[in-house]
């Protein structure tokens, strides 16, 4: 299968706007003081550490079917597989244990940015409005598990990517989104 993206080091800005929705910080403040060193590292930080990745494909018949449920009535389906690597997720809990919550909080929040740009920006670029992704309300997290199986069996991932029994995914800042293709 082709995928429609194939980026195993993509280049990802994320938005003030979205950061601040991860840390649930009000979106007008101005980030000043200790809150302000602290993006500024996890922002650093991350851009020289981090190896965030993604993958767009058509779903075949297998997702198809997997996602009837969410999507009945769409012709076509896409997948978006991103991940902010595992790198964020180690480093966020090597500070957790050297008590130092803070850089981990920016770290972990700044990390699900990266995840949630690189799906929007994904999304967006191939002519979709919406996505929905499992552990979203009416679909399971452990639908996951089924979904990342036939996705592995239809696209080589750039990097390791697993579910737990629960269906969450590792590394944690990782995400399965199903989209509706726009008609051609």
């Amino acid at each position: 299968m082709n995928p429609l993206r194939f980026e195993p080091a993509p280049e990802v800005t994320v938005d003030d706007r979205v950061f601040k929705r991860f840390l649930r910080y009000p979106v007008a403040r101005e980030f000043e003081g200790a809150v302000a060193e602290n993006a500024t590292w996890a922002r650093e930080w991350f851009s020289q550490n981090g190896r965030p990745w993604l993958v767009a494909i058509e779903a075949d018949e297998t997702i198809q079917q997997l996602c009837a449920a969410i999507w009945p009535k769409a012709p076509r389906l896409g997948v978006i597989i991103a991940s902010a690597g595992a790198e964020a997720e180690l480093a966020a809990a090597a500070y957790w244990e050297k008590d130092e919550p803070d850089r981990y909080y920016f770290l972990e929040c700044f990390a699900s940015a990266v995840v949630d740009e690189l799906l929007t920006q994904t999304r967006d670029s191939l002519g979709a409005k919406k996505h929905y992704c499992p552990g979203y309300p009416d679909w399971s997290i452990a639908e996951n598990i089924p979904l990342l199986a036939a996705i592995k069996n239809a696209v080589e991932l750039p990097r390791p990517l697993e579910s737990l029994d629960s269906g969450m995914l590792t590394p944690k800042k990782s995400q399965i989104a199903v989209f509706e293709l726009p008609q051609t």
